[in-house]
């Protein structure tokens, strides 16, 4: 009989203390490859914080003025202009539109009380041809009464807000909210009555200027309520005696966001406004 031969079993050579390493970290690696791409695609799903832009600012080209104000007047904004007689709110609240139309922007004038031709040949003093600026197409001069005004609150629309519209205005004029105010008996009415035009006027998308006929060196506490607690930003025209001499100063009494100079500046009006160095006169 033929003998069957004894299979040998080989023996397999183990693999030294480095190779088993080497293998060990591998399959560490591999093992992490999942919660490696899963932690990967998270990343790429998070989505970045939206960078906030600051408020655009619409200047008023008023030499001095914007400096105070770091650019002007923020853009949509309603922004009171206060002053007594002969202190120059209705200089500066035109100078702010011509400003706009150099701008290309179309601007519009609401007046209470002026007559148009009386207007213009009065701006022509200063250098300002309003015909010129009007038949340019960018700005709009509208004689109106505060009974419209009301009206307009009651029944919404209105022909400011036809102009407006139509002509895509961008910065509004309204000279002056004083005149409106005296339309209420009361002060309840009145507060109700100035909230709804800014709501209104909020709706349009205009930085507006309102002025408003008060002296701010003849009361305390300088308020002018209740306007003052709606508007962005209240601007104070004086125009008071310092050593037997009339002069004029700028004070920004508030502004919304903007960390605007506390001081008193002084200004002269010749070719419009020009605001000087900052003074720290008081007004008692």
């Amino acid at each position: 009989m033929v003998k069957k031969k004894k299979k040998v079993k080989k023996q397999r050579s183990r693999p030294s203390k480095k190779n088993r390493m080497q293998v060990s970290r591998k399959l560490k690696m591999i093992k992490k490859l999942p919660r490696l791409a899963k932690h990967h695609k998270k990343e790429k799903t998070i989505k970045k914080q939206p960078i906030k832009k600051k408020p655009v600012k619409s200047p008023t080209g008023i030499r001095g003025f914007d400096k105070m104000t770091v650019g002007g007047f923020e853009t949509e904004s309603i922004n009171l202009i206060a002053g007594g007689s002969g202190s120059g709110k209705t200089i500066f609240a035109l100078q702010y539109l011509l400003e706009g139309v150099r701008r290309g922007e179309h601007v519009l004038y609401v007046t209470f009380e002026e007559k148009k031709e009386d207007f213009y040949a009065n701006m022509k003093k200063f250098g300002w041809d309003l015909d010129a600026a009007e038949k340019s197409g960018k700005f709009f001069f509208l004689e109106y009464t505060p009974e419209k005004v009301k009206m307009m609150l009651d029944e919404g629309g209105g022909t400011i807000e036809s102009m407006v519209l139509k002509y895509n205005i961008s910065r509004l004029v309204l000279d002056s909210l004083t005149s409106f105010s005296l339309m209420f008996e009361d002060e309840l009415s009145k507060r109700q009555g100035i909230l709804g035009l800014f709501d209104i006027i909020r709706n349009w998308n205009v930085t507006s200027l309102l002025t408003v006929q008060h002296n701010p060196s003849g009361r305390k506490d300088r308020g002018i309520s209740p306007s003052e607690f709606e508007a962005d930003s209240i601007t104070l025209l004086y125009y008071i005696e310092v050593k037997s001499e009339r002069q004029r100063f700028v004070e920004v009494l508030k502004m919304r966001g903007v960390n605007h100079s506390r001081d008193m500046h002084a200004f002269t009006i010749k070719k419009g406004i020009n605001v000087g160095k900052v003074t720290r006169t008081k007004v008692v």
